[in-house]
Parts: structure tokens; C-alpha cells; sequence
């Protein structure tokens, strides 16, 4: 079976290039964590996750409840934004505070 070399290097192209948009999608996700604490913040947390989500470029938000952090990734993070939107995030008798980890 003959494969031109054209054919060959078509092929090489094709694939380098998938390689290469994979690696560009994964860098423009990035992780942030963030440090919970407030008084209930834990009993909260559904409210904390639709505040994040709300943030343009947030894609998924996690928790680990035993170090009290908050996981979120997305494109375009800023730290910043996602403080102020937990810390902005209050009910009558609790509220909630987030910090850069």
C-alpha cells in the first residue's frame, strides 16, 4: 500500500494541529480557589454556587467542605470577582467571606 508523502505530512498537519487547539483550550481554563468562612456559610452553599455562577467565563464550581474551600474554574477569572460576589452573598442571620488561596 503506497501513501504519497503529501498525503503523510496532511496527515502529521492535521494531527499537530489538534494537538496544539487542545493544549490553547486547556490554558484559557483556569482554577481558583477560595477560602470559606462567615458565620453558616456552610449551610449556604447552593447560595454561593449560583452567585459564582452568575460571573461571566465560570464554568464549574466545586466545594470540599472539610477545608472549607470553594473550586472554581472557568476563562477570564479575577480573583477579585469572585470574592465580592460570596461576599455579597447574605441572608437575615448569616453571611459569608471569601479569601484568595
Amino acid at each position: 500500500m503506497k501513501v504519497s508523502v503529501q498525503k503523510l505530512l496532511l496527515g502529521i498537519a492535521v494531527c499537530a494541529g489538534i494537538i496544539l487547539a487542545a493544549g490553547n483550550a486547556s490554558a484559557a481554563e483556569k482554577k481558583v480557589a477560595l477560602k470559606l468562612g462567615g458565620q453558616y456559610c456552610g449551610f449556604y452553599l447552593d447560595d454561593v454556587k449560583q452567585a459564582l455562577k452568575k460571573i461571566p467565563g465560570v464554568t464549574k464550581v466545586s466545594f470540599n467542605s472539610t477545608q472549607d474551600k470553594v473550586f472554581v474554574t472557568g476563562s477570564k477569572l479575577r480573583t477579585s470577582d469572585l470574592i465580592s460576589a460570596v461576599d455579597n452573598v447574605k441572608g437575615s442571620s448569616w453571611y459569608c467571606k471569601a479569601e484568595a488561596q
